[in-house]
């Protein structure tokens, strides 16, 4: 699974599947390996999808970011979205840049 492109919400709203759920749990200490365990395939291809796409290209998108900016929504090569709760996407920022940076991170870190 990859990452398409980045897409805006409304962009987002012209297809049927999405990915996303809510969140706010990921905290100090965390890294991506306590975030990861939590989901099966094929959310776990999805969120690694996105982690592959965030560090190649350097993305530090906060909540507000990912639901507001005209390219904060993942669009897969399967042309399912991932579009999720500020709380969740702090999370998933969360993870990605505690392991990437060997830095701890929260949620609320990269909520708004």
């Amino acid at each position: 699974m990859k990452v398409k492109r980045w897409i805006s919400l409304k962009q987002a709203e012209e297809y049927k599947e999405s990915v996303g759920w809510v969140g706010g749990w990921f905290s100090n200490g965390h890294r991506w390996k306590d975030y990861i365990e939590d989901y099966k395939e094929p959310i776990s291809l999805y969120l690694e999808a996105i982690r592959q796409s965030v560090l190649e290209n350097c993305l530090r998108l906060t909540g507000e970011q990912h639901q507001y900016s005209i390219n904060g929504i993942p669009l897969f090569e399967d042309d399912t979205v991932g579009i999720f709760t500020f709380r969740a996407w702090g999370d998933l920022m969360a993870a990605i840049w505690s392991e990437a940076e060997n830095k701890n991170y929260s949620y609320i870190d990269f909520y708004m």
